[in-house]
């Protein structure tokens, strides 16, 4: 057997964790992958891809994969969710993608309705459906809770340094969120409920990044929600960002932020045009002439 083999002795020092090579054997890949799964990742594949250049085709593939499962409908959404999140420049082409697909997809009978007796004289209610949107509805709505939920869940055992990461964590992608949102509200896909909900949710801070966020949506959807009916919704928004742009100029720092109100507010009594155009995310040829033109006027 093993004779003559020198056992080598433990060590005790740090150990070097292992590196994966290439030809790695990898159990996932014996076993078959499911279809959720294989779903996902030709989703992902071209997500990855995606850019303003190519949106046409791939928005393309993207309906054209093969879904069997409302479950993967439900994965296809949390998939464009978080992809908006990582590449936030890039949301208003995701709310576009949304779009674009939304009617085109298939839909699912509701999984979990509970059977209703049907009422003599009157024909049985149509089963819900699962579509696209709901999937898109439910999805803003989980997020609202996870970042309550957190909220009201702060660990007690985490030192306040580690709960203000988590809280400041939370509070970017709850942002992020909403900054997406109101990319799909002006798409028409979402309706203006969530949007009056996202306006109250930011108004009920004053920290930076939720100020910022507040304006930029404003920005995007100001124009959209300001109609005779919501009038007295938007006037009391704007008495509060006003009334906050006084309380935060009064801080150290605090001018960046009531300009920034201060614009916004002007930017409604402007009829919402803007001084200048904002930027959204470009084509690569756009972006390359762009920086030559820079560059031409720079030297």
């Amino acid at each position: 057997g093993g004779r003559g083999m020198v056992q080598a002795p433990l060590s005790m020092g740090p150990v070097k964790p292992l590196e994966r090579t290439e030809n790695a054997y990898d159990v996932s890949k014996t076993k078959p992958a499911s279809h959720y799964d294989m779903v996902m990742k030709e989703l992902r594949g071209i997500l990855n891809k995606l850019t303003l250049t190519n949106f046409e085709k791939l928005t393309g593939d993207i309906i054209k994969i093969e879904m069997t499962d409302p479950e993967e409908l439900k994965g296809i959404v949390s998939t464009i969710f978080d992809k908006s999140l990582e590449e936030s420049h890039f949301c208003n082409m995701y709310a576009r993608l949304c779009n674009q697909i939304k009617d085109k997809l298939p839909k699912f009978p509701e999984p979990d309705q509970p059977e209703t007796d049907p009422v003599p004289g009157q024909e049985k209610p149509p089963k819900k459906e699962l579509t696209f949107k709901r999937c898109l509805l439910n999805k803003c709505q989980e997020e609202f809770e996870r970042a309550d939920r957190y909220d009201e869940l702060a660990d007690a055992d985490a030192t306040p340094a580690e709960r203000a990461a988590k809280s400041r964590k939370v509070r970017v992608r709850m942002l992020g969120n909403i900054k997406f949102i109101g990319e799909l509200f002006a798409q028409k896909i979402l309706n203006e409920k969530i949007m009056h909900e996202c306006v109250k949710r930011l108004l009920s801070s004053t920290d930076e990044d939720t100020i910022e966020c507040l304006c930029k949506l404003m920005a995007t959807i100001g124009k959209i929600l300001d109609h005779p009916k919501a009038k007295h919704y938007m006037d009391y928004y704007f008495d509060q960002m006003a009334l906050t742009a006084e309380q935060v100029g009064k801080l150290p720092n605090g001018n960046r932020l009531k300009f920034m109100l201060r614009d916004t507010v002007d930017l409604r009594k402007a009829n919402w045009v803007p001084r200048r155009e904002t930027k959204g995310p470009q084509t690569i040829e756009q972006i390359r002439k762009e920086a030559a033109r820079e560059g031409i006027v720079a030297g």
